[in-house]
């Protein structure tokens, strides 16, 4: 399972690139020891930084979604284009669109953390006696936790493919939404 996982990474390693620039640009904010920061590795961390255990709860948020946040944007920026103009309009001329798609699926195939921040997330929001936190957390986690169960399997591959045919569709839609309700206002 690791080769799948490896070679899923080096097909997207734009993304890869971009998730351990992030990663490592939290380690660096919250000061965390880094052990590897290379971006390629032969094992489940290809495409992460292997740094210490997080034991503090806004480090370990702050390492599940920093990555998560900015590769969802730009995934999402890169497919405004390319899969708009692949997938919805049928324009398949352009080597534009298809790059684009291509830097889309890589930065959304990467946007979940490892399997073990999602542990270390988990510890650190679960480990505590603050309920009230555990509530808001909890849809926070869910998000991560079925993300990274997902990405240990090479999942998040095939789920980018299918968010970025579905994307422009699901665009259209919500901005048609905000143009009604900017009509009525």
């Amino acid at each position: 399972m690791t080769t799948v996982y490896v070679i899923t990474r080096v097909l997207t390693y734009f993304g890869a690139l971009l998730r351990t620039f992030w990663e490592h640009l939290v380690c660096r904010i919250c000061k965390i020891p880094a052990e590897d920061v290379s971006a390629f590795k032969n094992s489940e961390l290809c495409g992460h930084v292997e740094h210490h255990i997080i034991y503090k709860r806004s480090d370990a948020f702050l390492m599940c979604y920093l990555p998560f946040v900015m590769n969802f944007i730009l995934a999402c920026c890169f497919l405004l284009t390319g899969s708009y103009r692949l997938f919805y309009l049928g324009d398949t001329t352009t080597y534009q669109a298809y790059i684009f798609i291509w830097l889309g699926i890589s930065c959304a195939a990467n946007c979940v953390p490892s399997f073990e921040d999602m542990l270390s997330f988990k510890d650190c929001v679960y480990g505590g006696k603050s309920i009230f936190l555990k509530v808001i957390l909890a849809p926070f986690f869910a998000v991560i936790c079925a993300g990274a169960c997902l990405e240990k399997y090479s999942l998040t591959f095939l789920l980018s493919i299918g968010f970025a045919v579905a994307f422009p569709y699901v665009f259209s839609v919500v901005f048609s939404v905000f143009d009604i309700v900017g009509a009525l206002l």
